[in-house]
């Protein structure tokens, strides 16, 4: 059964997960928003190469590497993680495993951000 809970307390444990990431991270993190939606377009799902039920989170922009290897261009739009609420909602059943499933959400798509392997990401994830 889905663990179903009201977006404003998604976006609250969204918050404490990002609050509570690696300074590593946190100090590093520029120009970039995490923002919460239903649903992934059939069209991220298709870029990921993940059917959209399974898709958790996107990142949307250029990874750190290659801003810094590009030079970075100071006026542009920040950087997005999508998290989707009712695809996480899905593969959860409490809210300790909701809280968790954001969590490791949030590092995945982080470490595209950075430009991390999956080796690396999962790393991070195992905690």
């Amino acid at each position: 059964m889905p663990y179903r809970v009201k977006e404003a307390d998604f976006r609250l444990y969204a918050a404490s997960v990002l609050d509570g990431l690696p300074d590593e991270f946190r100090r590093r993190m520029e120009n970039v928003v995490v923002v919460v939606e239903d649903f992934p377009s059939v069209e991220d799902a298709e870029s990921a190469g993940i059917p959209r039920e399974e898709l958790l989170g996107l990142f949307h922009g250029v990874s750190r590497i290659e801003d810094e290897w590009w030079g970075g261009a100071p006026d542009r739009l920040p950087e997005r993680i999508v998290l989707y609420k009712r695809n996480i909602e899905d593969v959860c059943s409490t809210k300790e495993e909701l809280v968790e499933e954001i969590r490791l959400t949030v590092l995945h798509e982080i470490g595209h951000y950075f430009g991390l392997s999956e080796e690396e990401i999962e790393r991070y994830e195992d905690g």
